[in-house]
């Protein structure tokens, strides 16, 4: 019975090797590590096999032939077990270490197959029984020493790198079970002659193969960063290429209510239910892939794919990113730009009727001034005519005879009036020269007022030119001309009080950019001369330096005790500002104004 229940057993080894050595070259990920558990595996099932013969009866030959191909993988499953160690913790033994060790254990089985002739491995090898020689404890020691050695070299890296318990306690058992199994049956507490220590390898393997399943040979270097990964503010999820979460960071869990061991449909339902598609072999890297939650959070979602050699997916991270707080930013920078939109505008509102008021305001100005003195001239011309009307009246009055007594009076003849010959004449070149007097005085007034209405309209033309070309600058930018060109011009269309103008150094195209500025604030100067100062003389010096343009404006007006600054003085010092220049102001009662600016040749870019 009890030989049936162990040859049962050894079929459960070789099963279990079977499937994880299977299990190993054709699904899991293609890793060295990988590959030397799969070594291991194949190993176990040859040193179990010919053990399932050992109950029949057969001779010394038969036996010695089953444990030939028994030692092939006892031999050999110590440094491959040590090897599996080393390359799962990523460490890199040099090439001769591993001729070393594997050389070991192939001189370990030579000495076995050569037995007969020295009898070192085995002092007595018979059918019913079988003495170990000092050669076999040897070759056990070298098998303990290699896997105590790859249990050893992966619990200080786990335990370096701080990694869970789980994947100590796997380790742990993976080496001490067949070594402890394999001590049973050496010292023969066991109580059978057949030897455990392959289904103990098994059952180490398949231990193994169980932590395959569950996190794929993550790197040891990566599990080290859990702790990490767990504090950050981010959401961090993994899962394997069959759809299973392998770890999730508490970000991960609270965000897209997931934990380990969960499958990705489950994801995937979820994001879903937001318009969010996702694959577990396409990789999602837009930015517009936002996960809006209960409480009002944006949880920004990206997917990556990590493939093998083969360009198959191997594993796949979920990103998750806390955009909430750049949302809230950017409907703030939205509401700015509304704002300095809102600002602009006022600004561009307030430069044209700046322009305007520069424009038409002088204009307007001079118009009005020429139209005073046009009706001043007309209220002569009225006083002329209502002379000449009273005077011509008086005449119709001493014809009709109305004349003071004792004056002389002119003699009816008919039905008309005579009057004395030499009165008649003196009386005659008299009126006629009156009339002369009054109908030249008359003229000239008419003159004088429509050379006012002339300009008048002139000007009233010419400002709604300058209107059109300061509208025409506001779309376009200021003209390129010289600064002297435009001051003359304002010079010469001043009627109301004379201008002259001083120019000290050379103008040129190196000024041209101020001739704007020049331009606005004369005008300016010369407008509110004629509406409040009362001057009749004005004197505006253009001073060219090197580095630097003057303008020096002064008139003969009546000045004031305080300057209280309008649109139009304000709007000269914000035009000087924007050219990096300096205004001065200054005034005095009966004593004018005078007006200092300083504008740098240099322009600004």
């Amino acid at each position: 019975m009890v030989s049936v229940l162990l040859v049962v057993l050894y079929l459960l080894t070789i099963g279990l090797s079977a499937y994880s050595c299977g299990w190993l070259i054709f699904k899991a990920e293609r890793s060295g590590a990988a590959a030397a558990l799969a070594v291991c595996q194949l190993l176990v099932i040859i040193w179990c096999i010919p053990q399932l013969f050992l109950g029949l009866p057969m001779t010394k030959g038969m036996k010695y032939l089953a444990y030939s191909i028994s030692y092939v993988g006892i031999s050999f499953i110590g440094p491959s077990w040590l090897a599996f160690s080393f390359l799962y913790c990523k460490k890199r033994l040099a090439k001769p270490l591993w001729m070393v060790l594997f050389g070991l254990a192939l001189l370990h089985y030579a000495v076995f197959l050569t037995n007969e002739r020295h009898h070192l491995f085995y002092r007595q090898f018979e059918v019913e029984s079988v003495v170990y020689g000092w050669m076999f404890y040897v070759h056990m020691s070298y098998t303990y020493l290699c896997v105590a050695g790859g249990m050893g070299a992966v619990l200080r890296e786990f335990w370096k790198k701080q990694v869970a318990a789980v994947h100590l306690a796997v380790i742990l058992l993976s080496a001490a079970v067949p070594l402890g199994f394999n001590v049973l049956y050496l010292s023969g507490w066991a109580g059978t002659s057949f030897d455990l220590t392959p289904l103990a390898f098994a059952l180490s393997g398949f231990l193994m193969v169980l932590a395959v399943l569950r996190y794929d040979f993550l790197d040891v270097r990566g599990l080290a960063f859990e702790q990490i990964l767990s504090s950050i503010a981010e959401g961090v999820a993994v899962y394997n290429k069959r759809g299973t979460f392998v770890y999730c960071n508490e970000a991960a869990k609270a965000w897209l209510g997931i934990c380990e061991g969960d499958d990705f449909e489950g994801a995937r339902g979820r994001l879903a239910s937001q318009g969010i598609v996702v694959e577990m072999e396409k990789e999602q890297l837009l930015e517009d892939r936002v996960l809006s939650l209960d409480k009002g959070e944006k949880i920004r979602l990206k997917q990556y794919i990590q493939r093998d050699k083969t360009g198959a997916a191997a594993a796949g991270i979920f990103l998750l990113t806390d955009v909430g707080e750049y949302y809230e930013r950017l409907r703030q920078s939205r509401e700015l730009a509304v704002s300095a939109q809102k600002l602009a505008i006022e600004q561009e509102r307030n430069r044209i009727a700046q322009k305007v008021h520069d424009t038409a305001g002088h204009t307007l100005t001079v118009i009005q001034s020429l139209i005073r003195l046009a009706r001043v001239e007309w209220e002569k011309g009225q006083e002329v005519a209502a002379g000449l009307e009273k005077a011509r009246q008086q005449v119709s009055g001493k014809e009709e005879g109305a004349w003071p007594e004792g004056e002389g009076q002119p003699k009816k003849q008919d039905k008309g009036l005579i009057w004395p010959e030499g009165e008649r004449m003196s009386r005659r070149k008299g009126d006629e020269g009156a009339g002369k007097a009054e109908t030249g005085g008359a003229s000239r007034d008419e003159n004088r007022m429509e050379e006012y209405l002339a300009q008048a309209q002139e000007l009233a033309v010419e400002g709604i030119r300058e209107l059109r070309i300061s509208i025409n600058q506001l779309r376009q930018g200021f003209g390129g001309e010289l600064v002297t060109q435009g001051v003359h011009q304002l010079a010469q269309r001043v009627k109301e009080l004379t201008m002259e103008v001083n120019v000290q150094g050379e103008d040129g195209p190196r000024y041209s950019h101020l001739s704007a500025v020049v331009y606005e604030c004369l005008r300016e100067a010369i407008t509110n001369c004629l509406k409040y100062a009362h001057a009749g003389h004005m004197d505006v010096i253009l001073k060219f330096e090197e580095d630097s343009l003057g303008v020096y404006i002064f008139d003969d007006g009546q000045g004031c005790p305080g300057i209280v600054e309008s649109n139009g003085i304000r709007g000269m010092r914000e035009r000087v500002a924007e050219a990096k220049g300096q205004i001065r102001i200054l005034s005095s009662l009966g004593e004018g104004f005078q007006i200092y600016i300083w504008l740098p040749a240099q322009q600004e870019p």
